[in-house]
């Protein structure tokens, strides 16, 4: 099977001209006001909007920002004596040298006396800031500026921030709107002078990035025994970053007196990177909060929002667990010692510091019986270990982390332990829920399910954002975790759909964990981006796939961020996609069996699929040619010249009523690794075709990659 790594990168392929946003700065605003968002990230060429949820919030502009040339020495000097002047409170633009030769220009380098606040600081960080291409990704390169105006009854709480442009919508970032007023770091000075510390009031929000090396301050005043909390959020802004370790901004947040002596001091909380610090002032003063990265490395994604509130933090609040039909919860001190525990059952325990929390329940020899921990992912920091004794108090079964899926923003999902057990003799049994690291105390609450086995699944859509094609089809990864044994085929629905719909194959393989879909839409005016649901059923259970998008983390680890909802768009994306029909509509193909007694070599199992060339619309030198894409191991394409036509085979013929289309063939052969294995499979035609002339006469040759409906390919049994 192939990681999801190789899954995911083959559907990036397919749409790299995606918009990508890596960073937001400031990611937040007061109801009632105007925010000035710096947006960074790749691909933005062609911005015609922003898409905010929740209500309440007007894009007001989007501004694309050129990128910036580098200038000869002498232009430099020019610019920088400029904004010398302007830092005087002189306007005026020198007067040019007699020489400029080779300058270069820039929309911003034309009106230095008369730009905002935030296209300055980008102007003077880029004359004056050394750039290190060390520290330089392609994923942050491309710059926006974003102006929202937020509402004065907009609601306060968490949103997802995406930009549009040419037919295509960028992955989502968080954007919270809040009630308390806002604060953004000091911009950047013009040298000589260094940044100053921000001034804010508690209560207040700070927003800010950090950049290599560097360490944010703010001044802040607090009277003796105050307790003011900071509460950070950095990791949770931009969770997983690919090219660096550990793949997420560590913040660290400090309080120092007047001398600079540390006062309080966080780094996390619990198992959360991002810190929680709570400051008792020792007496009336004024203090400064400081921020750093634990590594003091830095970059424009390192971006983090700080609340600030009086009063100690609040508890750690877990979420709710998932409900089970007819599964009644239940508190742990509610139960009586000794007595067994009536199943199904939904206990709601909370693990004092090195205790060991006892469950009996009766059993009968070969009941199965499923025993699963609640708690790391619902945000506790219970790093839970669970074991199954026999009456005679013998360990008979133990599970500490139970590997799951790579989805969603906690690390260590697996902490959570899972048993399916199954009972050696009738008798009473106890479970055991304890922490690996002995700790505990009023945070580490858990949820203990103790109840039958309930086959089910949870699916998840990559990416959250689709361009469409008009004709054509796209592509979308469903990546499955299945639960409780469930092993069946998971058919797949789209809900609230309007002009899209599945083409192809439309459910996930028996045994699957991923799977290709195929959608398709009408071509006409509605562009707007959409939101889609879709449901996916298998048996009696049915659920709403989750959408999100893949992220890298530290290089090597893929994970899958849920996003709010599902948008598509429509986009003329594929030249020639008119041309090119599959010749059956079955969305199922199967292999051959082999002659009688012969299972390898050239007899083994073959599979041919067959693509329609429509011969009236496809030019005399145009080329094409059918391709799989990324086949599992057990799937090799067999050399077929039918599966190319060059240019000059297909003629059109004066009396085109006796025109057929063309066939392309793709032979492929199952190995015996592929026996009883289904896969939804993605093809593609390539297309390649002379441009008009330009005007001054040339002709290039243009390459269209067109995905095709997905097939499934079911290897059979033999």
């Amino acid at each position: 099977m192939k990681t999801l790594l190789t899954v995911l990168i083959c559907a990036a392929a397919l749409g790299a001209s995606a918009i990508h946003i890596g960073y937001l700065m400031p990611s937040g605003g007061q109801r009632g006001r105007t925010v000035e968002l710096l947006v960074g990230g790749q691909q933005f060429w062609g911005l015609s909007g922003a898409l905010v949820s929740g209500g309440g919030v007007t894009v007001e502009s989007v501004e694309s920002v050129r990128g910036f040339p580098y200038p000869p020495w002498k232009q430099r000097q020019y610019l920088k004596k400029w904004l010398d002047g302007i830092e005087r409170g002189c306007n005026e633009k020198p007067p040019l040298p007699d020489d400029t030769e080779g300058w270069v220009t820039h929309y911003y380098w034309e009106r230095l006396d008369d730009l905002t606040e935030l296209e300055r600081e980008l102007t003077l960080r880029f004359l004056y800031v050394p750039r290190n291409p060390l520290q330089m990704s392609p994923a942050i390169a491309s710059t926006a500026i974003v102006r929202l105006r937020i509402a004065p009854d907009a609601k306060p709480g968490e949103r997802e921030f995406r930009l549009i442009g040419n037919g295509r919508i960028s992955n989502p970032l968080r954007f919270f709107v809040d009630t308390l007023p806002e604060c953004r770091e000091p911009f950047f000075p013009l040298p000589p002078k260094k940044p100053e510390p921000g001034l804010f009031a508690v209560p207040g929000v700070l927003n800010g990035q950090i950049m290599p090396g560097e360490t944010d301050s703010y001044q802040f005043s607090a009277k003796k025994g105050e307790a003011i909390t900071f509460t950070m959020s950095a990791r949770y802004l931009m969770p997983f970053i690919g090219d660096g370790v550990p793949g997420h901004f560590q913040a660290v947040l400090e309080v120092v007196n007047a001398k600079g002596k540390t006062l309080a001091f966080a780094d996390d909380r619990y198992f959360d990177p991002d810190p929680v610090l709570c400051f008792r002032a020792p007496a009336d003063g004024e203090y400064r909060l400081l921020v750093r990265d634990a590594l003091y490395r830095g970059r424009e994604d390192f971006v983090y929002r700080i609340r600030a509130v009086r009063g100690a933090p609040d508890p750690c609040v877990m979420d709710p667990p998932p409900v089970f039909p007819g599964v009644k919860t239940v508190r742990s001190d509610s139960l009586k010692k000794n007595i067994p525990v009536v199943r199904p059952v939904m206990i709601r325990g909370v693990l004092a510091p090195g205790a060991k929390d006892d469950y009996r329940f009766d059993a009968e020899k070969g009941e199965r019986i499923i025993l699963e921990i609640f708690a790391r992912r619902l945000k506790s920091p219970l790093d839970s270990l669970l074991q199954v004794l026999d009456g005679r108090g013998n360990v008979v079964a133990v599970n500490d982390d139970c590997e799951r899926l790579k989805a969603g923003l906690i690390l260590h999902g697996a902490a959570d332990s899972c048993l399916d057990f199954t009972a050696p003799a009738d008798g009473s049994y106890t479970v055991r829920v304890s922490d690996t690291t002995g700790l505990g105390g009023p945070d580490y609450g858990y949820y203990l399910r103790i109840d039958r086995a309930r086959p089910r699944f949870t699916v998840y859509s990559v990416p959250s954002a689709l361009e469409v094609p008009m004709i054509g089809a796209e592509a979308l990864t469903l990546v499955v975790e299945r639960q409780d044994g469930f092993t069946g085929e998971i058919a797949l629905k789209l809900k609230n759909a309007g002009d899209y719909e599945l083409i192809g194959i439309r459910s996930i393989p028996a045994n699957c964990d991923r799977a290709f879909v195929t959608l398709k839409t009408k071509p006409n005016r509605k562009v707007e981006p959409r939101s889609l649901k879709m449901e996916a059923s298998g048996g009696s259970f049915h659920t709403d796939v989750i959408p999100g998008d893949e992220a890298m983390q530290a290089f090597a680890y893929t994970h899958i961020v849920p996003a709010e909802r599902m948008l598509a768009t429509k986009r003329w994306k594929y030249g020639g996609a008119e041309k090119f029909t599959w010749a059956s509509k079955n969305p199922v193909a199967k292999f051959v069996p082999p002659p009688a007694g012969k299972v390898s070599g050239e007899a083994r199992a073959l599979l041919k699929l067959t693509l329609n060339v429509n011969p009236w619309r496809f030019p005399a030198d145009a080329e094409a040619s059918l391709e799989i894409v990324d086949p599992p191991d057990w799937i090799k394409v067999v050399p077929d010249e039918a599966s190319s036509v060059k240019p000059g085979r297909i003629v059109s013929p004066k009396n085109r009523r006796n025109m057929k289309p063309y066939p392309l063939t793709l032979t492929l052969a199952r190995g015996q690794s592929g026996k009883g294995k289904s896969v939804n499979q993605l093809f593609k035609a390539v297309y390649k075709y002379n441009s008009r002339p330009d005007k001054e006469g040339k002709i290039r040759r243009i390459t269209s990659e067109i995905v095709l409906p997905a097939v499934r390919l079911e290897g059979g049994s033999f």
